[in-house]
């Protein structure tokens, strides 16, 4: 018998009923958290009774385009106007020829972004939500679907720079104009308290633990002019940028990470491979 499957080109993901482009994989579960009780003289379990702080888990990863969205997607719903450390939650529709899951309440958990040669520069964004909710009635169709086309961004289209005080010559200075970056990854992950009123069993808002902090890796080819001298880590800060390019040399996405403190410096050694030297920084949040 012919099995009328989903795929995952049957499926979309909307952010207040804006589709967000180029995503390459979506995952959500919720998991039911409960009080035990055993009643005296019972070797079992009598009752389990839900507690009052129910989550849903999401995620989605996406390739960092040039095209329809210009700009990482994340960017544009959240990064541009609330920042990490804030109290706003967001709401997602995953369609697909089944009917449509709708997330709500979901607050920023984790974001990543990476790329290295050989890759996509990709993102990866996490959320915990309040309610996931399933309405089969509001199930795309062929007639939804499209073909899009996007200009992605090329490792060789990656610029890092420095300035402040970790800009100066040192063992805490990386600058792609002598340096042959291999790969750099940023992410930030925010931990969060749910706030309940008396007598409510959803949180009425979930803060964020403060301090947040979020890391910055880098890693480049070793060269014969490239030889890191690691005994004297010095512990200033300063202002990294990730610039991503596009095929004109134009500057289309700028990550300004400031407050950057080196974490550690290491080298690398394989059989066979090039040796790598790793940079890893801590990024003080503001926002």
């Amino acid at each position: 018998m012919a099995l009328d499957r989903v795929h995952s080109s049957e499926t979309q993901l909307f952010y207040t009923g804006v589709r967000i482009p180029a995503i390459q994989s979506i995952n959500f579960s919720t998991e039911k958290q409960t009080t035990d009780i055993r009643p005296l003289g019972r070797l079992s379990y009598g009752e389990r009774i839900l507690n009052s702080n129910q989550t849903v888990s999401f995620s989605y990863s996406n390739l960092i385009t040039t095209g329809a969205s210009g700009q990482d997607p994340f960017y544009n719903y959240q990064l541009s106007d609330s920042g990490f450390i804030n109290i706003t939650s967001y709401g997602f529709n995953i369609k697909d020829f089944a009917g449509q899951n709708t997330i709500t309440g979901a607050y920023l958990n984790s974001y990543s972004i990476k790329g290295s040669v050989g890759s996509f520069v990709e993102g990866e964004s996490s959320y915990v939500g309040e309610v996931v909710s399933f309405d089969s009635s509001n199930a795309i169709t062929f007639d939804d679907m499209s073909s899009d086309t996007f200009d992605i961004f090329q490792p060789r289209d990656i610029s890092i720079v420095t300035s402040g005080s970790i800009s100066t010559d040192g063992v805490e200075s990386i600058s792609t104009a002598n340096l042959s970056i291999q790969s750099f990854d940023i992410s930030v992950a925010t931990s969060r308290q749910p706030v309940n009123r008396l007598g409510s069993r959803t949180p009425d808002f979930r803060y964020p633990n403060l301090p947040i902090d979020g890391a910055l890796n880098v890693s480049f080819l070793k060269t014969s002019v490239t030889g890191i001298d690691m005994s004297p880590l010095i512990l200033d800060t300063g202002t990294i940028t990730v610039e991503l390019k596009d095929d004109a040399e134009d500057t289309i996405m700028r990550f300004i990470n400031s407050g950057c403190s080196l974490k550690s410096v290491s080298e690398s050694i394989d059989l066979d491979g090039n040796n790598l030297i790793n940079f890893s920084y801590v990024i003080c949040i503001k926002k």
